[in-house]
């Protein structure tokens, strides 16, 4: 039970949502953990705890339904509809001119080595400054994540799937067919749900990164074991990603994850405001939208209570298997293509070393 408490807490916890990519000094010096190394009882308890918890919440999500406090909450909300693509080109538009501003794109460890692609961001700010322009920006969002795939390659950009659903989520707003804008709301929570998810992953197959941010940061974990919190993280953020996609409790659900964010500026600064101002924009929209509109959410294709639960927890099982394979299979590709660049480089180097001392 206290170890299930402490759980809890690191829903709380800065680390939880900390993209370690962006402030660890490990890069791939060691290759990803295989599954045999997974395959440990504290990952099964994790992992069950896990599936218990999302049906706990499914519980819950329907007890709060006929709460009267809840529901006058969700009408509160439902007032500030209209302004979601407003709120997410303040936001986007923020993001992109602080990412211009440290010669980054998209998040803080892409580098921009071309000034012409810099002012194609400052463009595209300005874009988002009008509402008849706006899915011109959208558009130009998404060419720019084809580009920063060509760059850094697509391993490196499905962490940053929400950048892509974001562009698209601006192209489609200002269409006229309502099933075809209506798109944009499963298309956000998905595209989110989805980096939180993938990102999770780098923290059970590269625990040396995330144990590295942690080394620099004694406090965030609580007293607990450094490699038993940074695993409870990675299981918090996969659950949180995987509410997400699914659509259960979204409201509490984005506040809880702005606010967490914003905690994390406090250790973290600047690179921290950089790389998550674009999804605080998203998850306000989550805030004021809830699930409205055309589709139904993945958790509504049951009524029942009881298949409810069942579809949450089991499902998740099933997308942590389809996530784990693929993102391992291609981590061990960047990490060998980084050792092959690493000793071509030690090669060249030795060769300018032998013809200079001749």
């Amino acid at each position: 039970m206290a170890r299930f408490f402490w759980i809890i807490l690191t829903l709380f916890s800065p680390s939880a949502f900390a993209h370690v990519k962006w402030f660890t000094r490990e890069s791939f010096a060691k290759p990803p953990i295989t599954f045999a190394d997974l395959n440990t009882p504290t990952f099964w308890n994790l992992f069950v705890l896990s599936m218990f918890t999302l049906a706990s919440l499914v519980w819950l999500d329907r007890r709060l339904e006929s709460w009267g406090t809840y529901r006058k909450m969700n009408e509160y909300f439902d007032q500030f509809t209209s302004r979601a693509t407003l709120i997410l080109r303040v936001f986007t538009g923020a993001s992109i001119l602080l990412s211009w501003q440290v010669d980054s794109m998209i998040a803080p460890e892409l580098h921009l080595y071309s000034s012409g692609w810099g002012w194609y961001q400052f463009a595209l700010a300005l874009l988002l400054l009008f509402r008849v322009t706006t899915p011109v920006a959208g558009a130009g969002m998404v060419v720019l994540y084809i580009f920063a795939a060509t760059q850094y390659g697509i391993y490196h950009l499905l962490d940053y799937v929400v950048y892509l659903a974001i562009g698209i989520f601006l192209f489609l707003s200002n269409s006229t067919d309502k099933r075809i804008k209506d798109l944009r709301i499963p298309v956000l929570y998905s595209g989110l749900g989805f980096s939180l998810c993938w990102v999770a992953m780098e923290k059970l197959f590269f625990p040396n990164w995330g144990l590295d941010v942690l080394q620099q940061q004694p406090a965030l974990t609580m007293g607990l074991p450094p490699e038993f919190f940074l695993m409870a993280c990675a299981f918090v953020e996969m659950s949180l990603g995987y509410l997400l996609i699914i659509c259960l409790l979204q409201r509490p659900l984005a506040l809880v994850i702005t606010i967490v964010f914003f905690t994390t500026t406090a250790f973290f600064g600047k690179t921290e405001v950089v790389g998550h101002t674009l999804l605080h924009g998203a998850l306000l929209v989550f805030v004021v939208v809830g699930q409205r509109g055309t589709y139904q959410p993945p958790i509504a294709f049951h009524k029942n209570l009881g298949l409810r639960m069942a579809f949450a927890s089991v499902n998740f099982a099933i997308l942590f298997a389809l996530l784990a394979y693929p993102y391992h299979r291609l981590s061990q590709q960047a990490y060998d293509k980084h050792q092959h660049m690493m000793q071509e480089a030690h090669g060249h180097a030795e060769e300018s070393h032998s013809d200079g001392s001749r």
